[in-house]
């Protein structure tokens, strides 16, 4: 078992984790995981770079996995199953693996972001057809450019759009707004689904240069003192960068089946269990008070992915209850089932209880319950498409909350309880790297790899 050697003062929520984790086998692996579990490389690597997203984790996990694992791919090829996309890193390192190994590959993402949908989307078709996709951008792009030029003269002065935020001049200046949301269009009239894909992504990586707003990976922040840059110029820089990548890859030798599905994780009807996967690797939302549909609705608008304010707030609705920037309608899956009440109940009940109670309570209860009985869907499916001897890992991060951090929620102990109850068994649980920020905290604030079998 891990210890910590600063000892700090055991609440007795950590006596809660304590007791579980007792069970299985917790090591520390700073030096393996540490880099493995941020995205250390990507910028610099073919594909991974095409758009910005702090939340990923390197591509270099999955071989790191491979390796503690033992694992070598059937003659059949590599098949994994990622239920949480993101902006892609699983799939673009199965696909990278069978590669440079000679493999087919069968992968399939899932991602309920209708905007990072489109970004793994884009990579994903990068990596299966190299510079055969850069030639067809480039058939396109002369007509794309015209498009643009005609949409943007007949646009007038004040971008039409339901979003406040390209509304506010402050974030974004008129001109550069209507730009924006030209471009968005402009690519929208291609015929090509895996050129859309790339070309909206190039597009969405010009919306954060071409405002005076960033995104920290926990919100979208002003910065005042940013001069804006050219949406197009923005736009046509990505492009390049996209077309060099494809370029270098050259024409892949083998056959890979990926495709990422606009789909709900939680969602029992999502696969039928006809296909089996012999690998599932993700990073699910963390109960961080992060809330991606928030983080990314930018991009979203420019791309023309909400029609309307309404929609947007059904999509934050529909996302994973990690997160209480809104309150979610209080149904729980896991209560309808007695055996399940007692046991989700045995786990979470701790948690619940040390909830300050402050005006934030509501909001935690919900995440804390919500959180649960949500990744407790996510595990039922995938043990239902895991192969005979299928392995998991998830990349999860624990968090603290309150003003005093006195409420620590160590995902990877409630993940790896929870997976018990959905017919795995834990493996190992092995701790990338602390993530105190200030003052002692729990020993619990650490980001981990929860490693799985099925039982």
């Amino acid at each position: 078992m891990f210890e910590d050697v600063s000892r700090p003062v055991v609440t007795d929520l950590d006596e809660h984790y304590g007791n579980l984790e007792s069970a299985w086998k917790v090591t520390d692996r700073f030096p393996d995981y540490s880099r493995l579990v941020v995205p250390s490389g990507n910028a610099g690597e073919p594909l991974h770079g095409w758009f910005k997203m702090k939340e990923a984790y390197s591509s270099n996990l999955l071989l790191r996995l491979f390796e503690d694992a033992g694992y070598v791919p059937p003659t059949t090829g590599l098949s994994l199953f990622d239920p949480f996309s993101g902006s892609g890193t699983t799939a673009l390192s199965a696909i990278g693996y069978s590669q440079s190994h000679g493999l087919a590959c069968r992968v399939r993402s899932v991602e309920l972001n209708p905007f990072l949908a489109v970004v793994s989307r884009a990579k994903v078709a990068g990596a299966r057809f190299g510079s055969e996709l850069a030639s067809r951008i480039r058939g396109v792009r002369p007509v794309i450019e015209e498009v643009f030029v005609t949409m943007l003269e007949a646009a007038g002065t004040s971008p039409s759009t339901g979003s406040v935020t390209l509304k506010n001049a402050k974030y974004f200046s008129p001109r550069n707004a209507v730009a924006l949301l030209a471009l968005g269009s402009a690519v929208k009239t291609v015929s090509d689904p895996d050129v859309v894909a790339v070309l909206q992504t190039c597009v969405a990586a010009a919306v954060e240069p071409s405002g005076r707003l960033r995104r920290d990976g926990r919100a979208l922040r002003f910065v005042p003192d940013r001069t804006p840059r050219d949406p197009f110029t923005c736009f046509a820089e990505s492009l390049i960068r996209v077309l060099t990548d494809l370029d270098a890859l050259g024409q892949p030798e083998t056959c890979c089946d990926a495709l990422v599905l606009a789909g709900d994780a939680r969602n029992e009807t999502l696969y039928d269990g006809s296909q089996k996967f012999d690998w599932i690797i993700c990073s699910p939302p963390y109960p961080n008070n992060i809330d991606y549909t928030e983080v990314y609705k930018v991009e979203a608008w420019v791309l023309g992915l909400y029609g309307d304010a309404s929609q947007m707030k059904l999509q934050r609705l529909a996302t994973m209850r990690s997160h209480s920037s809104l309150l979610f309608p209080d149904d729980y899956r896991f209560r309808v089932d007695s055996s399940r009440q007692v046991q989700v109940g045995d786990l979470i009940e701790p948690l619940l209880q040390s909830v300050p109670g402050d005006r934030y309570a509501r909001g935690r209860r919900q995440l804390i319950a919500g959180y649960a009985d949500d990744m407790l869907r996510v595990l039922e499916l995938c043990r239902r498409v895991a192969s005979e001897n299928g392995k998991a890992a998830f990349v999860v991060g624990n968090s603290s909350h309150g003003s005093d951090d006195k409420l620590t929620i160590a995902s990877d102990v409630l993940l790896a309880r929870l997976a018990e109850l959905s017919g795995w068994q834990v493996d190992e649980i092995r701790i990338a790297r602390s993530l105190h920020r200030r003052g002692r905290g729990s020993r619990f604030l650490r980001e981990s790899v929860v490693v799985l079998d099925p039982a």
